[in-house]
């Protein structure tokens, strides 16, 4: 995937996501909460999914966008491990065709998701990035992030 793609699919109107979030304690992510594999639907046929994860001893959360074959494309953290100059809140964007492979290496500060629930961070994510989600949204226990 190019950059180039990467902002047509980021650019998309009409992406959705159709099923319910709900993360989950799993024995082996304990203590963590984690949902996997969740579809976003996009005209461009691209097989797109998102995987989260919910850190309450922290609190941090993170919404991870995966191309099947390719790698993340895009990640949202908030609260997650401190980056540079990008803070402990920032977004990470595929900006080189290489990125999915080093783990999106680019960290850009996203400070405005500071304080805000679980939910709240979701909503602005879906909000900015055009994603119109249909399914539940079922937060973490203790969801402030």
């Amino acid at each position: 995937m190019t950059r180039q793609d990467f902002e047509k699919l980021r650019d998309l109107p009409n992406k959705k996501i159709a099923s319910d979030i709900s993360f989950e304690k799993k024995k082996e992510t304990a203590p963590n909460f984690i949902f996997e594999q969740v579809p976003l639907e996009n005209s461009l046929g691209m097989d797109v999914i998102l995987n989260g994860t919910y850190k309450p001893a922290i609190p941090a959360v993170t919404f991870n966008f995966v191309l099947r074959g390719v790698g993340p494309i895009c990640r949202l953290c908030v609260n997650g491990t401190m980056h540079k100059n990008a803070g402990r809140s920032h977004k990470h964007e595929l900006l080189q065709d290489d990125d999915p492979r080093l783990n999106l290496p680019t960290a850009i500060a996203r400070p405005d998701l500071e304080g805000k629930s679980v939910k709240e961070i979701w909503e602005t994510l879906c909000q900015q990035a055009g994603i119109m989600h249909t399914g539940k949204f079922i937060a973490p226990a203790g969801g402030a992030a």
